[in-house]
């Protein structure tokens, strides 16, 4: 796991001595978090899938203090699991306050979540961070690593 955390930090830093960011990268960047966290308020795995790299390891997440490699781990054992539990409901779960670095091949970004959501009837709300690499691809930026806590 500590080549992931020194591929990111690598490449954040690499990203934040480049060039300045384009507006339209800026703006392309965000419109993919928008869609891929708007997917996960809907709860819409195929639909969050469009926005990250699905192939094998292509993709990482580490929420708090678990990670998953893969989007496959990521979908069929976090993502699917908690959408189906009865005794979970998400009434708002929104990403805003981005903020853009990218270059040519990469994209970095920060951004503040949102949750308020029930636990077994319990009401409950949460105020939390993330960052995301996204890479350039031919069909667009894709998220390849996601950290939120």
């Amino acid at each position: 796991m500590d080549w992931i955390r020194h591929g990111i930090i690598g490449a954040a830093l690499g990203i934040a001595m480049s060039s300045p960011v384009l507006a339209d990268d800026a703006a392309d960047v965000t419109a993919v978090l928008e869609s891929y966290s708007g997917a996960l308020s809907a709860e819409n795995v195929q639909e969050a899938e469009r926005w990250v790299l699905p192939d094998g390891s292509d993709f990482t997440i580490f929420e708090g203090s678990g990670s998953d490699i893969g989007w496959a781990e990521y979908r069929d054992h976090h993502l699917a699991p908690e959408f189906a539990a009865e005794h979970v409901a998400f009434h708002v779960y929104d990403w805003s306050g981005y903020s853009v670095l990218a270059d040519d091949e990469l994209a970095f970004a920060t951004f503040d979540i949102r949750m308020e959501y029930e636990v077994r009837g319990e009401a409950r709300e949460r105020d939390a961070h993330g960052t995301a690499i996204l890479v350039r691809t031919a069909a667009g930026w894709r998220i390849k690593h996601l950290h939120t806590s």
